[in-house]
Parts: structure tokens; C-alpha cells; sequence
């Protein structure tokens, strides 16, 4: 990855740019997270819950396919997951001892897939050693869903992972919908993945910005956490959706303000996606490159950030706030994401602006 990459940085988690399914709609991103079906890659042993790795022959060409994304797109972040927290039941034998049992019985996850016991050593050494062969193939890192809170043994697989691989492999794990529960694995990571629930129905920021700043703080560089928000779900804080299944792509206020909110509030990849399938489209304002952070970003209310880059003004009214923020500049910008243009600018709450300057600095 480069370190100079201008944002905003746009992630994709396994799902591509709806109706764009080539390579070249893949690497549009700057963030990738992918399974290792989609690289080539097939296991080296059936079950596939007992493979500790890969066959030689698809190792090559996963090899191949990571070479062609990389020349459309050298800077590019990819990772792969790796599948821990739940099997498919096909993947073992249905008395193998890594299934968790509660009173005896194999705990079901999503139908057709069990849980694993993530406590059993031996199981977490499986789990060490699919990532390893992972960085051997050649992915940038890897990405591990579900973190929960069970320091003792997350804190044993991320420790072995860091010893026997190098110290540029990158690792980004899955906070799901909560903000700082899971910081005791923060020092081994890369970056953490926020889904969109942990906005949803908020009214009051603050400590929320605080917080993750805060996890950001205890990270490894480079840092690669990720704010996704995604926008079916009935009884958000942008108020009632008409329909529970509502496109993202009808939801244009809430994809500004996080997006601005992801811009503000520390050094983000975003994500505005259907649900959690991650299904989404591509807007114009994710072409409109805005340069690298020159500060941090400041508070001015209680709901109201805004931040500088090279080339625009990020500012966010949050959902909660009761009034209307008035932007006025010096010389005249375009707001990247409506189109406006002007020296004044209005955001209501539930809203943001990216004000892109002609020259950088503003």
C-alpha cells in the first residue's frame, strides 16, 4: 500500500460494484477484502476444515490473478479471510472435536454452517496455520470476522500470527457493531472493520469519536480500519425508512454525512453498502480524490466537525443536532458530493459537505 494514497479510500468486502464484476471494477477500490475461492486458491486436504493450506498448482495461479491486480492497481490493499468462527457442516466430520458443543450438541451459527471452539488449542493452531500459508501466497493480510470478547484465546492466536509472520502482513479484524469492547487485540492489528450498526439510532458522538480514536492509537501501522454503512435497516438514526429493505442507493444523506464522518474523525477506508452482503454501487464523489489530511479533525459543536485536506473541507452536521451549520469560505468550492457550488454553504443535521477547492489548500 502507499502511504500517499489521496482520499477518499473506498473498501470492498467480498461483494464487487453491483452490474461490475471484472478485475478492473475490483480494483477501483483502494481497500479489497476477498475470500480464497476468488483468488484460485484450492485447499490442499478434503475436509477442507482439516487443510492447513493450499494445492501447489492454485497457489500459482492465485499468484497470477494477485500480479494482474496489483498492475491495475499498485497500491491497492488486498486481504483475505480467513474463515474461523463458523464451518460449513461438510467442512468435518460432524464428531471432529473442534465443533463447539453447548450440552453436547453442535452450536449452529447460520443454517447449514456450526460454530468452532475457538478456545481448543490445537484448532487455533489450524487457524495460524491457513493465515501463514496465506502471507506465503502472497496477500497483503488477511481479515478475521466475528472478534469477540474472549481476550485469552484471540490474545494466543494473534500473538503466533505476529510471530511467525512478517512484520509488514497486515491484519484487520471485525468490531462488528461496537466501538472499543475489543481493544485488548488492537495492539496486533492493522485496522478494525466498524459496521454500520454502531451509528445507527446515535444521537451523541463525542464519546464515540473518542473512543475510536482512542482503538486507532493502539494500532500497528499502516493503519487500514474501515467505516462501513449500510442502509436497509429499518429504524435508523436518519430516522424511519420507508420500506425495510431500501436501497443504499436511495439514502444520499446518510451516505454524506458518513462518509464525511469517516473523513473527519481519523485516516479511514469507506464503505456505503445494501446490507451485510456488502452489495453496492459506485458514486461520483469517490473519484473526486481530495489529497491527504493536513490536521486533525475539530470540533466546532456538539454535532458539527470539520477537517482540512489538501484539496477541500470536510465538514459533518451528525444526526442529533438541532440546527442548520453555515459554511462560509474565502473563494468558491464544490461540494463533491451534491454538486453545489458557491463561497456559502448549508448543512442540516444528518448531512455533510466535501468542499473541493480548484487549488490545493484552499
Amino acid at each position: 500500500m502507499a502511504e500517499d494514497t489521496p482520499y477518499p479510500r473506498i473498501a470492498m468486502f467480498w461483494t464487487p460494484v453491483r452490474g461490475d464484476r471484472s478485475l478492473s471494477g475490483v480494483t477501483r477500490h483502494d481497500l479489497v477484502v476477498t475470500s480464497a475461492g476468488w483468488l484460485g486458491l484450492e485447499f490442499d486436504r478434503e475436509p477442507h476444515g482439516l487443510a492447513d493450506g493450499f494445492t501447489e498448482e492454485s497457489i500459482a495461479a492465485a499468484r497470477r490473478k494477485l500480479a494482474e491486480v496489483r498492475e491495475l492497481n499498485p497500491d491497492i490493499v488486498l486481504l483475505c479471510e480467513v474463515n474461523f468462527y463458523e464451518y460449513d457442516d461438510d467442512w468435518l466430520p460432524e464428531d471432529h472435536e473442534w465443533w463447539l458443543r453447548v450440552d453436547g450438541r453442535r452450536e449452529q451459527f447460520w443454517p447449514g454452517t456450526h460454530r468452532m471452539d475457538w478456545y481448543n488449542k490445537a484448532y487455533r493452531a489450524h487457524v495460524v496455520s491457513q493465515t501463514v500459508a496465506l502471507q506465503e501466497v502472497g496477500v497483503d493480510g488477511v481479515y478475521y470476522d466475528n472478534l469477540r470478547d474472549e481476550p485469552e484465546p484471540w490474545l494466543a492466536l494473534l500473538k503466533e500470527v505476529r510471530r511467525r509472520t512478517p512484520d509488514d502482513f497486515l491484519l484487520q479484524a471485525n468490531y462488528g457493531y461496537a466501538i472499543d469492547e475489543y481493544d485488548f487485540a488492537a495492539p496486533y492489528l492493522n485496522g478494525i472493520m466498524y459496521e454500520s450498526g454502531f451509528s445507527h439510532r446515535r444521537t451523541e458522538w463525542r464519546g464515540t469519536i473518542e473512543k475510536m480514536r482512542h482503538t486507532a492509537s493502539l494500532l500497528r501501522p499502516p493503519l487500514i480500519s474501515c467505516v462501513e454503512r449500510f442502509e436497509d435497516i429499518e429504524g435508523s438514526s436518519d430516522g424511519p425508512l420507508p420500506k425495510r429493505r431500501r436501497p443504499a442507493r436511495r439514502a444520499p444523506t446518510i451516505r454524506r454525512w458518513s462518509m464525511c464522518y469517516s473523513l473527519i474523525i481519523g485516516d479511514y477506508y469507506y464503505l456505503f453498502s445494501d446490507n451485510t452482503y456488502h452489495g453496492h454501487d459506485w458514486y461520483p464523489e469517490y473519484d473526486v480524490k481530495i489529497g491527504l489530511p493536513v490536521g486533525e479533525g475539530e470540533q466546532i459543536n456538539a454535532h458539527v466537525w470539520e477537517r482540512r485536506y489538501e484539496k477541500a473541507l470536510v465538514v459533518v452536521n451528525l444526526p442529533g443536532g438541532e440546527n442548520d451549520h453555515t459554511v462560509s469560505l474565502e473563494k468558491e468550492a464544490r461540494d463533491s458530493l451534491s454538486g453545489e457550488t458557491g463561497t456559502s454553504f448549508s448543512v442540516p443535521p444528518g448531512d455533510g459537505r466535501i468542499l473541493v477547492f480548484e487549488e490545493p489548500g484552499g
